[in-house]
């Protein structure tokens, strides 16, 4: 819905208030923007406080949220600070002294310490100019343009010297030995009319006058030992006080951050409301609301007149999509976001992630131990990280956990047999606690990697991923139906659903039939066929679903190419002609039914995988001499921790392959803006406002 607030221009001030307490308003662009000096004297104050707060964070190198590796190994947790304010001039009023407070002290540190580095700079590039010329026993401060006469010193390379000799053979010379190889010092006295000549001279050469800055002797000697006692003291000074900013830093640390972020807050929301549309004396504000939300936006704006309607058919395409999903299921909408924001009237696909993403990583990464060390990691940054850390760490707790479910399936514990293992071993027999479930335990076991447990698992996966796919081609068929374009769901997108059943089934046909393939239509197979005859019952065999099969498969492809030759007529701007779509239907639709579901055996395979390395760093383990043998236990350890680093990423890979390439391709655009709400995300402080 479209909110609406009209209203005097000098009470916009307070109108941002109440509309940052509003919060959900997502404000539209006027084409007319009027500035208001109100608000722009706010805004320059709360730039300016932003900026010196933010100079002082990037002079301390304080990262603005804390990081994984600080977490995990310090567990750095910051609380966040009660802060209650009810209009936004007061906030700004508020972080301007609270900064002063804060950042006075530590930005005058940061200063002395510049000018300390500073200084430093210049005092280490003085000794190393006069590193060259330290043997030179001569007071350079007697050198130098004179009335009559032209004297001076200059370091001349080496190579260059007799050229220098030839071209001033006119001149008093006289050359000094340095420490230096490569250049000498020249000391040259002549008639004051020929000092442009000596200038040109040297220049050519690329000669330089030497001179040591006032404050120090000019005798290069001393002036060189005056520097090096100066660069000492520097040092010490740089490090004392360097030691005192890194204390300050740690104990003040978290009060910057909640400054520097209120006032980001306050600069940004200023930024966004600045310009409020209307006429010179009034203001026209307007911005997306949640129809939910409709009584809040018109009780929080009741002092002005409030108004809000629903968008007509064009505008309410483009307006921000907001996301509207269960706790459990916000957790997967950073998939979503990858993919982009769902449009207008486009079905939201979090809520298909929050079922499959669980079951695809549970799968592949099946291991109980390993699965609970994820879902472990993932709470940690859960609990102690903040904004997208947070996000992230609860989808990698549910993917742990998952990973922990299925790995009860799989019967393993870092690779270990679960029924094997104290206590569960008692526990699992026959008059124990968990015997009524004991079943469950390696109910899809791969831990022996035989023929039958690969083909089972290999199944179970394309079971799931013709499920997946299935649901994504319907999808397809709603969008279709909602657009109007009933000849391509007819002809085309509905047909190709019965189309890739009839494949599927063929490929359960050969499976049941033994993988003879050639006469598995022949009334000799009468074998069930795997998951169809579960399904549809046992009068579903082998050689009646494969003739039912390659029926449907003949008449969809029949459908589809008369679908695509009528699209073609309808639309010859597209170029396509009959042969093209004849081919595309034969080979593309037939090779990519089979090229997508054979895509979901990375399921079994990623799973075939991870029990293969257990496998292998477990018959090590063994082999050393198991848990007695220290090079044992550093094996067995560090082997699980490589492969639940490696595995744990190749299969959130998978996952996330499976999703974007096998599912959205099918039917989702996306592209949408999101709903954007006028505080910004908030980590260090807890904002309540007061009326």
């Amino acid at each position: 819905m479209l909110g609406t607030v009209i209203l005097p221009r000098s009470d916009s001030p307070r109108a941002i208030s109440r509309l940052a307490e509003f919060d959900w308003f997502h404000k539209v662009d006027a084409e007319n923007e009027t500035v208001t000096p109100e608000i722009d004297d706010l805004l320059l104050r709360a730039q300016k406080v932003f900026q010196s707060v933010d100079d002082v964070v990037k002079g301390l190198g304080i990262p603005p949220r804390v990081g994984i590796l600080e977490i995990l190994f310090k567990g750095t947790m910051f609380k966040k600070k009660e802060y209650e304010l009810d209009e936004v001039a007061r906030m700004v009023a508020d972080i301007e002294g609270e900064a002063h407070v804060t950042i006075d002290e530590i930005a005058r540190l940061l200063a002395e310490i510049e000018e300390v580095e500073k200084s430093l700079e210049e005092h280490r590039t003085l000794t190393d100019a006069l590193r060259v010329i330290r043997g030179l026993d001569v007071d350079l401060g007697s050198f130098g343009p004179m009335k009559r006469f032209f004297g001076d010193i200059f370091l001349v390379g080496s190579a260059d010297y007799p050229e220098v000799e030839r071209s001033l053979e006119g001149s008093a010379m006289y050359r000094y030995e340095l420490d230096s190889k490569d250049t000498v010092a020249v000391a040259v006295f002549a008639d004051a009319r020929d000092t442009d000549d000596i200038l040109r001279v040297m220049r050519a050469v690329n000669a330089s006058s030497f001179t040591i800055p006032a404050g120090f002797s000019q005798v290069p000697s001393k002036a060189f030992e005056a520097a090096e006692a100066a660069i000492k003291k520097l040092e010490s000074r740089q490090a004392a006080l360097k030691k005192r900013l890194a204390a300050m830093t740690k104990k003040i640390r978290g009060r910057v951050l909640t400054v520097h972020e209120r006032a980001m807050v306050a600069k940004d929301v200023l930024e966004s409301l600045r310009k409020p549309g209307g006429t010179r004396r009034f203001a026209v504000i307007q911005g997306y609301i949640p129809r939910n939300l409709e009584g809040k936006f018109k009780e929080t704006t009741g002092e002005w007149m409030s108004i809000v309607e629903d968008l007509p058919g064009e505008e309410e395409k483009k307006a921000p999509t907001l996301f509207r999903n269960p706790r459990f299921v916000r957790t997967f909408e950073v998939i979503t976001e990858s993919q982009g924001i769902p449009k207008k009237g486009e079905l939201d696909p979090t809520p298909m992630i929050a079922l499959m993403w669980p079951i695809f990583y549970g799968i592949m990464f099946a291991d109980v131990g390993h699965g609970l060390l994820l879902m472990g990691m993932g709470l940690l940054f859960k609990l102690k990280g903040q904004g997208n850390l947070a996000r992230w760490g609860m989808l990698i707790a549910i993917s742990g956990a998952a990973a922990s479910i299925a790995g009860v399936g799989s019967g393993e514990a870092f690779g270990f047999h679960i029924d094997h293992l104290e206590p569960f071993e008692s526990l699992l027999e026959e008059g124990g606690i968990l015997h009524p479930v004991s079943w469950l335990v390696g109910v899809m076991s791969v831990a022996e990697l035989n023929f039958e447990q690969v083909i089972n698992i290999l199944k179970v996966s394309l079971f799931i991923g013709i499920l997946h796919l299935l649901a994504a081609m319907l999808l397809r068929v709603r969008r279709l139906y909602k657009e109007g374009k009933k000849l391509v769901m007819y002809m085309e997108a509905i047909p190709n659903i019965t189309l890739y059943l009839g494949i599927v089934a063929i490929m359960m046909c050969a499976i049941g039939s033994g993988y003879d393939v050639i006469n598995m239509y022949s009334k000799i197979h009468t074998e069930p066929v795997p998951w169809v005859t579960i399904f549809l019952g046992d009068w579903a065999q082998v050689w009646i679903i494969t003739r039912i099969s390659i029926s449907v498969v003949i008449a969809s492809v029949v459908i589809m190419i008369i679908g695509g030759m009528k699209h073609a007529r309808a639309h010859p701007e597209e170029g396509a002609d009959p042969a093209s779509v004849v081919m595309e239907t034969l080979l593309g639709k037939t090779i990519e039914a089979l090229a997508h579901t054979i895509s979901y055996a990375r399921i079994g395979i990623m799973l075939l995988v991870h029990a293969a390395l257990l496998l292998t760093v477990n018959n090590a383990f063994k082999s050393l001499g198991g848990i007695e043998s220290p090079g044992a236990l550093a094996l067995i350890i560090g082997g699980n921790l490589g492969i639940m680093m490696i595995e744990g990423l190749i299969v959130y890979i998978q996952s996330l392959r499976l999703h974007l390439y096998e599912y959205f391709t099918k039917w989702y655009d996306g592209g949408n803006q999101p709903f954007r709400k006028l505080l910004p995300e908030i980590v260090y402080n807890a904002v309540s406002w007061k009326r």
